[in-house]
This record gives structure tokens, sequence and C-alpha cells, in this order.
């Protein structure tokens, strides 16, 4: 799924053109929440499975029923929509819709590729695929011009309970990371080469979403 300058952009792409987003930092930390169960001190991946509303298939990372994960997604919008942290929620949703196209346009086409004929140079492949998404991840942070304004917004959100689904201080500490550590201190990438991740695709992939959650959010 993508690294977090993605769902960043996308949500901040969608802070500009929906006027129901009153708290654009807590909308934006939202964005990124279901990944906080990384930072729980005893994390394993049923935990994301769980924060990402994903039961579809036999070990994560294998959609096997898409529709069932949408299905999963628009379910919980619609329940939890016209709770107080509303813009948190619709932030949270946008992560969700955000890794559901990525899985259907991106991943799901390179996975099935590999599973039928896994071999050496296929398994490579794998780890240059997500080679490239952390290095385009670090890329984008560095030369995308909202860049600045994520930060200032991301720094405003404030991390919520999402009982059952993440705690509160599992996204404290992802905030703190985001803002201080992950892209701090790391070497410049050059994405000119690279064979998934080019500009093209993934201004296409953002564009997509964007589109697609504006109506799905409404």
């Amino acid at each position: 799924m993508p690294y977090p300058m993605i769902h960043l952009e996308v949500a901040y792409q969608l802070s500009g053109q929906y006027d129901g987003i009153e708290k654009k930092g807590d909308f934006l930390l939202g964005s990124v929440a279901p990944d906080a169960v990384h930072f729980h001190e005893r994390y394993d991946v049923h935990q994301k499975e769980i924060s990402h509303l994903w039961d579809c298939g036999p070990i994560w990372g294998v959609t096997l029923e898409s529709e069932k994960w949408l299905n999963h997604i628009r379910t919980f919008w619609k329940q939890y929509k016209k709770d107080a942290n509303r813009d948190f929620i619709a932030g949270y949703c946008t992560h969700l819709f955000t890794d559901w196209m990525n899985d259907l346009r991106m991943w799901a086409p390179f996975r099935e590729k590999i599973i039928a004929g896994a071999d050496y140079n296929e398994i490579y492949e794998n780890s240059k695929y997500r080679e490239e998404a952390y290095g385009f991840d670090q890329w984008l942070y560095r030369k995308n011009a909202h860049t600045k304004m994520i930060w200032e917004f991301l720094s405003e959100g404030q991390a919520y309970e999402l009982t059952g689904y993440i705690q509160a201080d599992d996204l404290a500490r992802q905030k703190q990371s985001l803002l201080t550590e992950q892209y701090s201190g790391q070497k410049e990438y050059d994405i000119g080469q690279y064979e998934f991740y080019t500009k093209e695709a993934i201004d296409s992939f953002i564009a997509e979403c964007v589109g697609m959650i504006a109506a799905e959010i409404e």
C-alpha cells in the first residue's frame, strides 16, 4: 500500500475541493491513521487487517474479494460520518479508499504476475517494487509543492481514538514520527529510472483517487 506522502497528498488535494472539511489538520491526520497500528508496542499484521477493515483474502496483501473490501469502507463511512470528529473519520476513510484503489490499480496486477510465474527474478522485481514505493515517497516529500502546508495541517491534527480500530497513543506516536523522523536526514532519491512508481503513473493514480473519494464522502 502507499507510503504516507501519497496518502497525505490525496487528502490535501481533497481538502481543497471539498467544502465539508472544516478541520484540515484532523482530516490529514486521519488520512494516515489506519497505519497507526504499526506504532503499537506489540504490533502484528492482524491489527492492520482490523484497522483497514480488511478480511478479503488469505493474508494481508492478497485481496481476493475487492468489492467486499470496498463495501466495508462504504459501510464504515455511513456508520461514522455523523460523529463529532467527522473530519478525522473522512480522512480515515480517504486512507482506506486510497489503499483499495492502490490494491486494484497497482499492487494486484503486479502480485498476480508474480504468482503466475514466481522465480528468483520475479522475487527481485517484487523487492524493486517496494524499493521504488519507498523512494518515491521520500522524493515526493522533497519535491512536492504542498509539503510545507501538509506539515502545517498535520501538526494541528488531533489524535483521536477509534475503539476497536486504532489507539490514540499509537496515532500520537505516528504523528510525531512523521513530523520529525521519517523524512529527516534521508538521502536524495532519483526516480528518473523507476519502472513502477513513475511520476506520470502516480500523478494519474492520485487524480483518480481524488475523483473517486470526492464522490464517496460527499
